[in-house]
């Protein structure tokens, strides 16, 4: 019986190689598992909406992701706070991160925040932000 290795040629069969290839497809695996897009209930009129993703270093796990404004005012320094939970829906951890700039009216901005370790699944509020000033719609 033939493997795939046996079909490689001699210089794919490198350990090195190998441990290459399979470490590049198991985070594609856990890339294309994990789920793409997740959306926290609005609280208000801020809305975030996010996804989990795996790295090399230095930061190996964060989740990031955008807040949407629907209001008339543009938003500055927004909190995040993300509750990390097992399949029991139990915290085990939490994390938190600021919005990268201003969320301008009717607009969205990015942010991204490091995490510890990979939960089964994760709670992101906004827990404060300063309103700047109304903005036409």
């Amino acid at each position: 019986m033939t493997t795939a290795l046996d079909e490689m040629p001699p210089a794919m069969r490198s350990p090195r190689l190998r441990s290459i290839i399979s470490r590049e497809f198991h985070r594609l695996l856990l890339a294309v598992s994990s789920p793409a897009q997740q959306e926290s209930r609005p609280d208000g009129f801020l809305r975030v909406q996010w996804h989990v993703v795996e790295r090399p270093e230095p930061i190996h796990i964060r989740l990031e992701g955008h807040v949407y404004n629907t209001s008339p005012l543009r938003v500055s320094d927004v909190r995040l706070r993300v509750v990390e939970r097992d399949s029991a829906a139990h915290e085990v951890g939490e994390a938190w991160g600021w919005v990268f700039g201003d969320v301008p009216a009717g607009g969205s901005a990015y942010f991204a925040i490091p995490l510890q370790t990979a939960a089964d699944s994760y709670d992101v509020v906004v827990v404060s932000f300063d309103p700047v000033a109304r903005e036409a719609p």
